[in-house]
């Protein structure tokens, strides 16, 4: 039975499975790394809020009337109504400053873009778990050193350095966690971590409420993430990584500890020879893996798939950080408003009934829909700009916590990797254009609602596209480009798990229907017989390509 094990052991989830899958340390390891950096992480992201973010203001110039938060030609002096400080309201950063304060913001995400190809490398070479301790350190010092500062200029560069070190610590852990569970786990892996996020972000909005100075708001911020440095002792590396550098007797030492702390029976003998069979095949794949980001381009389906989703996670990085700048502009209370913005990244609907595409496209026409109201609400009802606000926020994000799963479904195992890198690139790019959107609001002449409308359209663009992009739920994951292009495309609908003709189009982009395919013209088509129907079933993590970057 243990011969037997042995050899039908390819990959490392095979092992785990044999030691179990999410155990007990498996669980502490979770939970622990996830309050520690993600809230920490979070308490970073929402800081840019209050930190950098820009109060309410009014013209205080005499005989001069200007709407709130909003500049006038004749106005020379404003007064801020005092909600928060920020670095805006040190250095008045308003009207004809107010790009130095998007500048501020943009750098910060700038910042992450850099951290997220950066330690990526890092982590690959040197291992996550030195990867995550030194990004812990370096989030605090940097976050630690910019609540101190005086010149702006040298604020920017160290919010540049916080926003890196802030996302090699939450992505590499990410990658951690997704390497520290069995298949089974992988998807719930993902998702409970949200939970932290939301937690984080609760715990930011509730510090900023009673502390209203930027720079206390900033050192407090600075604290949690070297917390992670109490795990030190007990924190072991990633095993999937340790098995691709060939430490195969470090690896064996954490599972048998795994193993001991789930009061699982393992075979130290067998554990070995399944290690050694797992190291022979991540090194094979990690031979054949090696591509070029232009195999993202070099076909006609690869072309569009990395088009649309490029331009798909731009605008989505774009809801995520320009309605929460925007925040401060709305009607209401700034701390109710974002705590609401928030608690609902919660109860996001689930995909897995209803597939990838078609709820994806729903979602972004909602949120682009909900931004393009504010054109008709009347002056006096200030309170539904709000609303539409947090409406276009929620099903923005709940796309968002989806698009990771359906990138990685539409890419080739050979590039995926690089492709969510690329994808994670663009997104950054959405992140950095979105503070400059925001500050057109204060200009003379414009709209306060002109940012909302912008992301609202873009938005509706990028929906609109999506449905240009096939259905993944059901289907078999590609190996190679060659397959994409082999491969026939769905553009049905799911409903409960299961394929359905498309209800509008008989000829659905193209297919044509022909006797028995009539009533699944649409359906996914190459299924085969003995492909599994789970939703939650995913195919093995391979530390050298399905990483997210």
């Amino acid at each position: 039975m243990q011969s037997k094990v042995v050899s039908s052991t390819q990959h490392f989830d095979d092992i785990l499975r044999y030691v179990g899958e999410f155990g007990w340390w498996q669980k502490f390891l979770y939970f622990s790394s996830c309050f520690v950096i993600i809230v920490s992480s979070a308490l970073q992201m929402v800081s840019l809020v209050f930190a950098t973010g820009t109060p309410k203001f009014q013209c205080v110039t005499p005989n001069v009337t200007c709407d709130e938060n909003k500049c006038c030609e004749e106005c020379k002096n404003y007064s801020f109504d005092g909600s928060f400080t920020s670095t805006v309201t040190e250095w008045s950063l308003i009207c004809d400053k107010a790009h130095i304060a998007a500048i501020v913001q943009a750098f910060f995400v700038a910042g992450m873009m850099v951290g997220s190809l950066l330690f990526g490398v890092v982590s690959d070479y040197f291992g996550r778990r030195f990867c995550l301790f030194l990004c812990s350190a370096l989030a605090s010092g940097f976050s630690l050193a910019s609540s101190f500062v005086d010149c702006l200029s040298f604020f920017t560069f160290l919010r540049f350095c916080s926003g890196a070190a802030i996302t090699g610590l939450f992505v590499g852990h990410y990658v951690y966690i997704l390497e520290l569970v069995g298949t089974s786990y992988r998807t719930l892996a993902g998702k409970v971590q949200d939970v932290f996020w939301v937690l984080g972000a609760c715990l930011m909005i509730m510090i900023a409420y009673f502390v209203r100075d930027w720079r206390h708001v900033l050192l407090i911020a600075s604290f949690p993430a070297a917390l992670f440095y109490l795990l030190w002792r007990v924190f072991p590396e990633s095993l999937r990584w340790l098995v691709v550098q060939g430490r195969l007797d470090d690896a064996h030492v954490i599972l048998m500890k795994y193993a001991d702390k789930s009061s699982v029976e393992v075979d130290s003998d067998t554990l070995s020879s399944m290690l050694q069979n797992c190291e022979a095949s991540e090194t094979k794949l990690k031979t054949w893996s090696k591509r070029s980001p232009l195999e993202l381009v070099r076909t006609p389906r690869m072309r569009k798939r990395t088009l649309i989703l490029c331009y798909n996670w731009l605008v989505l990085n774009m809801i995520f950080y320009g309605i929460m700048l925007y925040v401060p502009n709305l009607a209401g209370d700034l701390y109710l408003n974002l705590l609401l913005m928030f608690l609902t990244d919660l109860p996001h609907t689930p995909m897995s009934c209803f597939g990838r595409r078609v709820p994806h496209c729903i979602f972004m026409l909602i949120s682009g829909l909900s931004c393009l109201l504010v054109l008709t609400v009347p002056n006096d009802m200030k309170g539904a700009i709000t609303v539409l606000a947090i409406i276009g926020r929620f099903f923005g994000s709940a796309s968002f916590s989806n698009i990771y799963l359906y990138s990685s479904e539409l890419y080739p195992t050979t590039v995926r990797n690089i492709a969510l890198g690329v994808c994670s690139t663009f997104s950054r790019l959405g992140g950095i254009a979105a503070p400059f959107i925001v500050a057109l609001g204060q200009q003379p002449g414009v709209s306060l609602t002109l940012p909302l409308v912008i992301i609202g359209i873009m938005t509706l663009v990028a929906g609109v596209m999506s449905l240009w992009l096939p259905e993944t739920l059901l289907s078999n994951m590609s190996e190679t480009v060659k397959d994409v292009e082999k491969s026939r495309e769905n553009y049905g609908v799911i409903w409960m798990g299961k394929p359905r003709p498309c209800p509008f189009f008989a000829s659905c982009f193209g297919w044509k229907e022909s006797g028995a395919q009539n009533r699944y013209a649409c359906a996914l088509q190459d299924l085969p017989e003995e492909a599994s129907e789970d939703p939650k079933k995913t195919p093995p993590l391979h530390t050298t390509e399905d990483g997210p970057n």
